[in-house]
């Protein structure tokens, strides 16, 4: 759960307060799909521009996938908990694992201006 919260948070710039409080299951898969397309949009733009760049000076006739391959992308189907049991139970342990990292953060912050 924390790398998902990494995901949609960190990269993706959603507020934690909604991604804690508002976000379901079902959307934080909406999400993530869409975060993969564009990412996948702008690795497409890059291999044109570097074709681009590149087939004027080469000797055989290039296509943008010998410059370079993408792997196909599927998209991520999941479906939401079973119960709302089983969801309360995966968010208490994801805040328990945020908070273990939190724990950590501020120890190492707290050695670092000890010793700094």
């Amino acid at each position: 759960m924390v790398s998902l919260y990494e995901e949609i948070v960190g990269r993706g710039g959603i507020a934690p307060d909604y991604f804690f409080d508002r976000m379901d299951f079902a959307e934080c898969v909406a999400f993530l799909n869409g975060m993969r397309r564009k990412e996948r949009a702008e690795l497409e733009r890059t291999r044109l521009v570097m074709w681009a760049c590149l087939s004027p000076w080469s000797k055989q006739r290039l296509s943008p996938e010998d410059i370079l391959k993408l792997d196909e992308m599927p998209e991520t189907t999941a479906s939401p908990p079973a119960s709302h049991r089983e969801t309360e139970q995966l968010m208490k342990q994801a805040m328990e694992q945020l908070r273990e990292r939190a724990e950590r953060i501020m120890a190492i912050n707290n050695e670092l201006m000890n010793n700094g």
